[in-house]
Order: C-alpha cells, then structure tokens, then sequence
C-alpha cells in the first residue's frame, strides 16, 4: 500500500510511452493521483493498463494550448505537470565524438528535451495561477553538472533546461506555482542508456555492461545506478506536498556522483 502522497492530484504526464514516463505514470496513481496521459507516438488515443493516452505533440504550441484547454475550459484543476518527451539518441549522435555532430543534430535536444518543456510548463502556467496553486517538475540528468566525453548536444540541453527551471521559478513562485526538477543519473533499463551505453563502450574498447560497469564503479558513491522506478519515486517526492516549501532547485538523485 502506497503512501498516497498525492491523493486526489490531477497529473499531467507527457511522453507516458516512454520507459520512465510509464513507471512516472504507475507510481503516480499508486500514491491517489488522476493521471491524464499523453505521447506523441500514439493514433489518436490508445488504451492501457493506467488508462488511456492521447496523441499530443509537445513541440507544437497549438496541439498542447488545445490540450490544456479542456481542463481550463472544464474547471478540471491541474495540480502537476511532467513533461518526458524526448528524441532518439541516435538522432544527433549521442554518445559520438563532438566532430562528428553537426550544427542541425546538436540542437536537437535543446528542442526536444528543453524547449518541449518550456511549452508544456508556460501553457500550464495561466490556468495553475488562477488557481494559485501547482508543481511544474523538469526532468534532466547529471550531464548537466558533470563534464562527460561524447555527449555535447545533451549536455547542454540538460544544462540549459537547469537554468530554466531557475528562472520560470523565481518569475513564477509569487503566483503560487513551484518549478522544481530532478536530475537523474543514468537508468539502465531505459533504451536511451542501453544506447548510450552501448555507443560509448566502442569509443573504450568496452562492451555495453562493461561500460555500464565503469560508470557504477568509478562515477557513482554508491556504485550502482537507478532504475526507473527509483527515479519515479522521487518524482513522486518532488510532486507532494512534502517538498510543499521547495522550488527552483533540482532533486540530485546521483548515487553521489555529483556531491553539492
């Protein structure tokens, strides 16, 4: 029996297909949310086992103004809002030297994993203020904080995303909305690490586990990495009114690796 620490929430949760947007989704309707999910790799809306998912593409400001509209339109109050879209790797050659990206492949990330959740969060921003109340969590990962070989397009897109949560928190915090994030370490059972991990052990010589295993072994206090689930959890943790008092600061959930 979970602790229910958002009994009665209504959570938003974009890119709900993808690894971690599915274990955000459970462990958010464990604890008594009302999940309402969506993604853009979906033919209208498609059933699951938490419940139905809509097609939205968070890049296009009319498909997510349009969204969000029925909630306001509908008086439905919007307590969290989580965005997980992001884009393959291997579209701006994650975990391949810095020469071999190009200009157009570099900015990718900063589309699909920052400026997707800048329009998630400035659209949820109007309706959350007239209800003076709401949590808008970023999602990025130690990259942001950690210099890391073979990893510029996301490194500075996840660097980029911390300083917006900053920023929209300050500017936003007076209205009653919290602005808050979670920096995660690598989640190996996530094909985006399988990948990454897989890409950068050729760079070594290393097999994909040999690779995973320098990382636990030599970059983390613990010396293990999290798993979906865990980084879930703390999602939750962020999304309560435990963290009530907290915003424009990133939960460090490194195992140690980056110790602040």
């Amino acid at each position: 029996m979970k602790n229910q620490l958002l009994k009665n929430k209504n959570a938003l949760i974009f890119g709900a297909k993808g690894a971690l947007g599915q274990q955000v989704a459970k462990a958010f309707k464990e604890n008594g949310a009302n999940i309402y999910l969506s993604d853009i790799n979906v033919d209208g809306i498609e059933s699951s086992e938490l419940g139905e998912i809509r097609k939205v593409d968070t890049l296009s400001e009319e498909e997510v103004n349009g969204y969000f509209s029925w909630f306001d339109r509908e008086k439905v109050l919007i307590d969290i809002v989580i965005n997980l879209s992001a884009s393959n790797p291997a579209e701006y050659n994650h975990g391949k030297p810095a020469l071999d990206v190009s200009l157009e492949q570099f900015l990718i990330p900063l589309k699909t994993t920052t400026a997707n959740q800048f329009i998630t969060a400035k659209t949820a921003f109007p309706i959350m203020s007239k209800q003076n109340s709401g949590v808008i969590i970023f999602i990025t990962s130690t990259l942001a904080k950690v210099g890391s070989p073979w990893s510029a397009a996301l490194t500075a897109s996840h660097a980029a995303t911390e300083g917006l949560v900053k920023s929209l928190a300050t500017e936003w915090g007076s209205e009653g909305v919290r602005v808050i994030g979670v920096r995660s370490e690598a989640m190996p059972d996530s094909p985006a690490i399988d990948y990454t991990f897989t890409t950068m052990g050729e760079n070594m010589g290393l097999s994909r586990d040999e690779m995973q295993g320098v990382i636990e072994q030599q970059k983390t206090a613990l010396k293990r990495l999290p798993s979906t689930k865990e980084t879930a959890d703390i999602i939750v943790l962020a999304a309560s009114d435990l963290a009530g008092y907290m915003t424009g600061t990133m939960l460090n959930h490194s195992g140690g690796h980056i110790l602040e």
